[in-house]
Formats: C-alpha cells, sequence, structure tokens
C-alpha cells in the first residue's frame, strides 16, 4: 500500500497536521461529479474522522484542553474551482479544517492507531549499521537514524495525549512494531518509549517475518518506521 506524507509540528499548543487535499478528497472522480455535490471520500479520510474523534473525546474530558489535533489543509496548485469544491466538501463532511497508510472506507472510524518502529526505535546507533546485512542501503540507514532522532517528539506528544484517556475505550490506540530486529530490540523500543512517556497499548515482534498480515488486521492510520515499510514484505534472510 502507498503511504503519504505527513508533516506534523507542535509549538506548545495543538498538534498541528498538513495533509494534501488530494489525500482527502477524490479529484479522480470530479469529472463525474454535479456543481452540488460533494467530493467523493479519499484515501485519508478515514485519517481525519478518527482524529476528530480523539479531539472530541479530549475536550468532552476538559473544555479547556489546548493539547489536540489540527489539521491543515494544503491545496496549491489547484483552479478556483476545485478550491471551492473543497471548502464545500469540507463543510459537507463536518471536517474542522506523520505517514498515512490506506484505509478502506468501511473502516472504524472512532480510533485512531498509530504504530511505531521498533526497529527505528530499539536498534541503537551502532546497531542500526548492520541492517546492511538485511539488504539496507547506506542511505536507508542514514535515513532510520534521522527518523529516530524525529520520532520522539511526536511520540512524547502522543503519549500525552493517550494518558487523558483510560485502559478501556481510547479513542486512541498505539503500537509498537518490530519488523526485523530481535525480541531484546523491541523490548529496547518499548523501555525507550515508556522513558518518553509512552506506554502502548499492542506490542508485534515479527522477527523478519512479513508484515503484511499484522497490518492488514490493525489497520494503522499512521505507520512511523522511518522507510522500513518499503520492505516490509519482505523476511530477513537466515
Amino acid at each position: 500500500m502507498a503511504v503519504s506524507h505527513l508533516f506534523v509540528q507542535n509549538c506548545a499548543g495543538p498538534l498541528m497536521i498538513a495533509l494534501q487535499y488530494n489525500d482527502l478528497f477524490d479529484l479522480l472522480s470530479i469529472s463525474t461529479s454535479t456543481n452540488t455535490d460533494a467530493l467523493p471520500k479519499g484515501r485519508a479520510f478515514t485519517f481525519i474522522k478518527a482524529v476528530q474523534t480523539v479531539n472530541e473525546r479530549l475536550v468532552d474530558q476538559n473544555k479547556t484542553e489546548s493539547l489536540l489535533f489540527e489539521v491543515i489543509l494544503i491545496a496549491k496548485e489547484c483552479s478556483e474551482e476545485i478550491k471551492m469544491k473543497i471548502v464545500e466538501s469540507v463543510k459537507h463532511y463536518g471536517i474542522p479544517a506523520a505517514l498515512l497508510y490506506d484505509q478502506a472506507d468501511h473502516h472504524v472510524l472512532n480510533q485512531l492507531k498509530v504504530i511505531f518502529s521498533g526497529d527505528v526505535i530499539g536498534f541503537s546507533e551502532d546497531s542500526l549499521d548492520s541492517l546492511s546485512d538485511f539488504g539496507f542501503g547506506e542511505t536507508q540507514i542514514e535515513t532510520f537514524k534521522a527518523a529516530k532522532i524525529c520520532v520522539k517528539e511526536f511520540a512524547v506528544l502522543i503519549g500525552q495525549m493517550r494518558r487523558r484517556f483510560g485502559h478501556e475505550n481510547s479513542p486512541l490506540c498505539t503500537c509498537v512494531l518490530s519488523v526485523w530486529g530481535s525480541r531484546n530490540i523491541c523490548a529496547t523500543a518499548l523501555k525507550t518509549l515508556r522513558e518518553w512517556g509512552l506506554d502502548v497499548d499492542e506490542v508485534y515482534c515479527l522477527a523478519g517475518a512479513p508484515c503484511s498480515p499484522i497490518l492488514a488486521v490493525v489497520k494503522p492510520h499512521i505507520l512511523w518506521d522511518g522507510g522500513l515499510h518499503n520492505m516490509r514484505d519482505s523476511s530477513a534472510p537466515s
């Protein structure tokens, strides 16, 4: 499945998410729609609705809550007609204007699921170099190292949000998925996330097994793996 770019920023306030408009709406179908039709839902629609559910639950618990998701819809290089369509569609669906995983439209909308890579978080900088044994190139390994640095801020903020809810019936579900690393790597990732203030809900340690079956069951909205998804269907060599 394809993964789209997601920009996340926090400055002591809302957790801001910048999203391309053509991820939220299916513009390929616009030629068959009428002037009064809302645009068809795109692959990120379920993600945004899940985010909206988290916001609603946070505000229900605390009317002055400031740690919320805020979505910025990017609509560059499109005609004024398309921009008007986007505005009307946002109103129609009631949408308040790190990696997006494709979602079927029927997927549950009342829980936001975020997966963190146990490989990226659990490997030390030195041990990340050993990924060359699994077919990763030098550029990819450097990308993983950079991802480990930037994932901390996002994990800390998600941890703060997750602690707003109890263990049952939470609108926010966090997971760790370790594809390549051993159980020790996975355990290190869990320890690191706890140190960052995030106690995850689910853990999957695959030790080189294909991860598509797990992703098909978990159906994450956000897959933060530093690019490991590019080889997710390959098994580690024996």
